[in-house]
């Protein structure tokens, strides 16, 4: 009979113990959230108005705006002078940075900013480039670029106007300049990247970005990744995520590697998750993104989910073989 008193009296200190760490760790919790509802914008989808595969980067821009629901960018044949301006650098320097060394051949600017507003006023700029070393189709080098997650972001942005540069000979240059805000998303409205709905999207992609987005960690520079997610907000938009699920058409998870947010990263309206192996051919996967989004001082929690379908290689390269031997 002792015994079994004793054994009890254990077990109950136990149990109180534990309720008391409990509550030594409980934090007042935050008041409910109730503001209006982030959701993702309607992105309708490829359309006929603008054909994919026009031999200019800005085509190839504006394909992929107007199939996620965003206005068109207009073209600025100032702006395409600065990028002009600096491919020329890029390409004689034999370099593929934003910025320039004052002194070397070519140099017009020590950042973009600068070298816009040496052809147009601007209270605003950004860029995008990439630097190749053979000769490459114009359309290629701005595929690999949207395909980075934190330059996608910058091609996603509210810009108004944007001008492009292209050198195609020993090495490959593109270069993008954007210019001014045209606000368009509203600060419930994130942008999703592959879209709810998208076929047909890449399994792959070469972490060559810079700032990396798999972080400090160098063993994945230069290696093949699957293709990254990615969420946009409007111009004063600092998104975190907290977590994401992504899953196959099985259900089974697949890992992805949220971007790192450092102080760097706090004017950055583009939220970031990396799989770290390349996604299955041809299969659909859906993905349940939780996080907030803080705009001017008001923080928004969100709750998303989408899915969509990776390009089926197979069924393309049956395409093709048809194609050859119809000719």
């Amino acid at each position: 009979m002792q015994r079994t008193i004793f054994a009890a009296y254990i077990v109950a200190i136990t149990a109180l113990a534990g309720c008391a760490t409990k509550v030594a760790q409980i934090e007042k919790p935050e008041p409910p959230y109730q503001g209006p509802i982030v959701r993702l914008r309607y992105a309708p989808g490829p359309s006929n108005t603008i054909r994919v595969g026009e031999p200019t980067a800005l085509d190839y821009v504006n394909a992929r705006r107007e199939e996620a629901g965003l206005p068109l960018i207009a073209v600025d044949d100032k702006l395409a002078e600065a990028a002009a301006d600096h491919a020329h650098y890029l390409d004689i320097n034999r370099v593929g940075t934003h910025d320039e060394i004052e002194g070397r051949p070519g140099f017009t600017g020590v950042d973009v900013i600068t070298r816009v507003r040496l052809h147009t006023p601007a209270y605003g700029a950004s860029e995008v480039l990439a630097v190749f070393g053979g000769p490459r189709p114009v359309d290629t080098p701005i595929e690999d670029i949207f395909a980075s997650p934190y330059h996608r972001g910058a091609i996603l942005f509210d810009w108004a106007r944007a001008g492009e540069a292209s050198i195609v000979g020993s090495s490959s240059v593109t270069v993008v300049d954007f210019a001014d805000i045209a606000p368009t998303l509203s600060e419930t409205e994130l942008v999703a990247w592959p879209y709810d709905g998208q076929r047909g999207v890449p399994t792959a992609w070469v972490n060559n970005e810079q700032p990396d987005p798999m972080g400090a960690d160098a063993r994945y520079r230069g290696q093949v990744l699957g293709f990254p997610l990615t969420l946009s907000g409007g111009p004063n938009a600092h998104i975190e995520l907290r977590s994401v699920e992504l899953r196959d058409h099985r259900g089974k998870k697949v890992a992805c590697k949220i971007a790192p947010l450092t102080a760097a990263d706090a004017a950055r309206n583009t939220a970031i998750c990396t799989p770290y192996e390349p996604l299955r051919t041809g299969t659909r996967y859906t993905v349940h993104a939780l996080g907030r989004v803080t705009q001017l001082g008001k923080v928004a929690p969100f709750d998303l989910a989408w899915a969509f379908t990776t390009l089926d290689e197979n069924r393309k390269a049956r395409s093709l073989v048809a194609q050859s031997d119809s000719r």
